[in-house]
């Protein structure tokens, strides 16, 4: 299907939604920010689309326990592509920059990035509409005591509040925000002065900002190491073989530096020509994904000498676009709601 044809299919399907009661009067969820087609949506909406179903143990980093689920919703995406994501006047076009800010009625948030939304399967992120307890077959009387499992049967049956934002990919489910009312796609507008080089080459990179103590680094040898493989496959320009990477996860490097477990945080890579890309606290500190994504100083056993000294690989992304080679600056930003 061709790129004007989807986008066609777009607009018909928005002017539809316009045209068939679905009002502002029932509005449940708004998406806002840098789209060209803000939406209202209601629950009844919602279940129009084509929907798919998740599992989600739930348990927050506090370690309660919230229940195990099966989730039906839609897809983040499906919704942020017929709201036709669009930035405005800008430096740098991409739109691995941005993020996605996620309100409930109670004032909560939590912040998603576009790569990871984008950039992994869609059913991994959804907003749910209904939800079905998984309840165990067997008693627990053998191993424990009424007064440990009640409690965690009790959460079966407790009332979930849609819609609900799902992340399906996180172990801790802190992100799993339920009454949702707001999504917004927000564009930084981040100025960064990109140098023209001959050769594409940074000899070292800082993390600065919502930090207990700014880092520059010239060497990650003192740091444990891990290697992973990566199939290379960029939308630009396709398949380029499986590379091998050996380097330092992103999150060590970041509670090195001391940052705050805030949902609300994202870290914005930024490389010596300007390049840059955006990721979110929860894939990088919560979600099973954040492991492999390496900031990256040798590659196949050797030091990186081509596009160097640094890459952020986020090894497990769909598409390779994320990655920023001759990474510079890590700036640890906070986006609080209102701000």
């Amino acid at each position: 299907m061709s790129k004007k044809l989807v986008l066609f299919c777009s607009l018909l399907f928005v002017l539809i939604l316009s045209t068939s009661g679905w009002t502002a009067s029932s509005k449940v969820i708004s998406i806002t920010g840098a789209v060209k087609q803000p939406l209202d949506l209601s629950i009844e909406d919602l279940n129009k689309f084509a929907l798919v179903r998740v599992r989600l143990n739930e348990v927050t980093r506090d370690n309660n326990f919230h229940g195990a689920f099966y989730y039906r919703g839609v897809p983040l995406r499906a919704l942020l592509e017929l709201a036709d994501i669009r930035k405005g006047e800008t430096d740098f076009s991409k739109p691995v920059d941005l993020a996605i800010a996620v309100r409930s009625k109670e004032g909560k948030q939590t912040l998603l990035s576009w790569g990871e939304v984008f950039y992994r399967n869609p059913s991994e992120i959804i907003v749910a509409v209904s939800a079905e307890p998984i309840l165990p077959h067997k008693s627990c009387q053998s191993c424990h005591k009424p007064g440990e499992y009640q409690p965690r049967l009790d959460q079966m049956r407790r009332q979930v509040k849609f819609p609900k934002l799902v992340v399906a990919g996180d172990f801790y489910t802190d992100r799993s925000l339920e009454d949702i009312s707001g999504i917004e796609v927000v564009d930084l507008h981040t100025k960064i002065d990109a140098k023209k080089l001959k050769k594409l080459f940074s000899p070292a990179f800082a993390i600065t900002g919502a930090v207990k103590q700014d880092m520059s680094i010239t060497e990650l040898s003192p740091y444990p190491h891990k290697e992973v493989l990566v199939k290379q496959v960029g939308d630009g320009k396709g398949y380029h073989g499986l590379r091998k990477f050996e380097g330092v996860p992103l999150a060590d490097l970041l509670n090195k530096a001391g940052i705050a477990p805030d949902l609300n945080t994202i870290f914005l890579v930024s490389a010596a020509d300007g390049y840059r890309s955006l990721l979110s606290y929860g894939e990088v500190l919560l979600s099973s994904y954040g492991k492999n994504i390496l900031i990256a100083d040798g590659s196949g056993g050797q030091p990186l000498s081509e596009n160097g000294k640094f890459i952020l690989v986020p090894a497990d992304d769909l598409s390779a676009d994320r990655w920023v080679k001759a990474v510079e600056k890590i700036a640890v930003i906070s986006l609080k709601h209102g701000q």
